[in-house]
């Protein structure tokens, strides 16, 4: 029984940060950019954070505006993290987890936070061909047969 327990633990702290958390050794890799110089938007992955989650890959992933982004009331933010659900076979994707922050590097305590949803409660969506969802969807499928890749919770090989 106390295996099963510390198997438990293991697997909810190697889980990637929810929400308003940084992973501190957090390896992120640039995915994406846009190209128009007056409002430069930027995708990353941090790929220690890549895992499968039953069917799905799960993926801890940052986006950063060059210029200040305006939530519903009125709040700035250059800088978003957040989970993100991807269904390889469907091209699809679904989001939660999101914190946003109010410079371009994520830190400090976010301006706004919204809870990780379970599997179960996420809509996923359709990727528009050529979009920053599709790169990130190419990006993050790639890896769903490395070896290096584990289950969510388990410990990940090199």
């Amino acid at each position: 029984m106390r295996r099963s327990t510390l198997c438990i633990a293991m697997a909810f702290a190697l889980l990637p940060p929810l929400a308003g958390a940084q992973a501190p050794d957090a390896e992120w890799k640039l995915i994406s950019e846009t190209e128009d110089p007056e409002k430069i938007i930027s995708w990353y992955v941090d790929m220690k954070s890549i895992v499968r989650d039953d069917d799905y890959l799960r993926a801890f992933l940052r986006t950063s505006w060059s210029t200040p982004q305006y939530g519903p009331d009125g709040t700035a933010y250059q800088s978003s993290t957040y989970v993100n659900y991807f269904d390889c076979g469907a091209h699809t994707i679904a989001f939660t987890a999101n914190a946003y922050y109010p410079s371009e590097e994520p830190g400090g305590e976010p301006v706004h936070t919204e809870s990780e949803q379970p599997v179960s409660a996420l809509q996923f969506q359709s990727v528009i061909p050529g979009s920053a969802g599709d790169q990130r969807l190419a990006f993050v499928c790639k890896f769903r047969s490395k070896n290096f890749l584990t289950q969510a919770g388990s410990t990940a090989r090199g």
